[in-house]
């Protein structure tokens, strides 16, 4: 049976520190209470029926959270209402729960997945799950991928491909970013050769010291008539 924890629980499974951060935080991925990011999200649909959506996104650090095993963990929250409850150790950052929005409670994850490594290094390679962002079928419901469970979890391999990038948002220039590049395989259709085929799923994320996640890409393709994919890229506005 899962664990569930909840920052407001009547149970007192957690208990919730107004302002408070690691003793050690992460300059890639700071945890620190009352930390704030907002992020412009666009993502450009392939034709046919080519579009362009673009929203807002905005994560707050809450602060630290006692777990029911005694453990602490830090709490994100997105202004679409998901929570994400966050372990830093020698390992790196973790996360061990999600809340979602149409759930009371947050659910502890089978494992924990991994955010950032610790010691990380050019050629560093790590494996976490991921779901397919906004690939979808034009014709059936669930519209999304991800919705669909033989697409849930699925293996994204990431790789440290530099240490030292220099990055320019709208929220400015940051210097000295690691870039951390992600590649899964799944099995779709391709009209092209009339058969299921492996197709790349490719992430490109910036983290830059002092300032956190500023910036990512990812191509998810469009490979049959029934299906639309194309590329999304979020960067950051603000931060503070």
């Amino acid at each position: 049976m899962s664990l569930r924890i909840s920052l407001l629980g009547v149970c007192a499974l957690v208990s919730l520190t107004a302002c408070d951060q690691p003793a050690k935080d992460n300059p890639l991925f700071p945890l620190a209470a009352g930390k704030q990011w907002t992020y412009q999200l666009e993502t450009v649909y392939d034709a046919p029926d080519a579009k362009t959506l673009s929203q807002t996104l905005e994560i707050r650090n809450l602060g630290s959270a006692e777990l029911s095993d005694g453990s602490q963990a830090w709490v994100r929250r997105s202004n679409n209402g998901h929570e994400y409850w966050l372990v830093t150790d020698n390992t790196g950052i973790n996360r061990v729960a999600l809340k979602s929005p149409s759930k009371e409670q947050a659910v502890m994850d089978a494992e924990p997945r991994t955010v950032l490594p610790a010691n990380l290094t050019v050629g560093s390679t790590w494996t976490t799950t991921t779901v397919p962002y906004f690939l979808r079928r034009r014709n059936e419901k669930p519209a999304e991928f991800r919705y669909l469970a033989k697409y849930k979890d699925l293996p994204m391999v990431y790789k440290v491909v530099d240490m030292d990038v220099a990055l320019q948002t709208p929220a400015g220039q940051f210097e000295h970013c690691v870039r951390v590049d992600g590649t899964m395989e799944m099995m779709l259709w391709h009209d092209a050769a009339f058969a299921y085929k492996p197709t790349p799923i490719l992430s490109r994320e910036w983290y830059c010291p002092g300032v956190g996640l500023a910036q990512v890409e990812r191509d998810e393709p469009t490979t049959a008539k029934l299906f639309q994919g194309g590329k999304m890229r979020m960067r950051l506005l603000s931060y503070r």
